[in-house]
């Protein structure tokens, strides 16, 4: 089994109330991130790979964050390349380079945007919404 992390409102503990306007410039936001340690802990054993709607110019700074603050890492991680909404971002990373590369099974999704979500589905990938109540253990697994 492979997860895919989404990283904000997923892995950030602290992202902007929806609605809310992020930090600018951006990189302030990046600096005050948090991660859920408990989701963290639960994905350590398992192979992960985030996947984000995040510009992939981030991509160094935000990795560097997550090893920082939890020492951990996923085993791969893919930012946008693209402009477009965070389902379409990721339908492209999939296809471009996640199937390519590990296959096209064996996936389970943690993942905020309901849409995105619905795409995964169309893959037939399962998903499902992490919340800030703690898990005890993941799905999928």
């Amino acid at each position: 089994m492979i997860y895919l992390l989404d990283l904000n409102y997923t892995l950030v503990g602290n992202s902007p109330k929806r609605g809310e306007p992020p930090l600018r410039p951006f990189i302030r936001q990046l600096e005050q991130e948090t991660y859920r340690g408990w989701l963290v802990d639960l994905l350590r054993p398992h192979q992960v790979i985030l996947i984000t709607a995040r510009p992939k110019r981030y991509r160094e700074a935000t990795l560097e964050r997550i090893k920082a603050l939890t020492d951990w890492q996923p085993m791969d991680a893919y930012f946008a390349e693209i402009e477009a909404r965070p389902p379409q971002i990721k339908e492209h990373l999939l296809n471009t380079h996640i199937f390519p590369k590990y296959g096209t099974s064996g996936y389970f999704g943690l993942e905020s945007n309901p849409l995105t979500r619905a795409m995964y589905a169309r893959y037939g990938i399962n998903a499902v919404r992490v919340s800030d109540q703690e898990m005890m253990w993941l799905p999928g697994d």
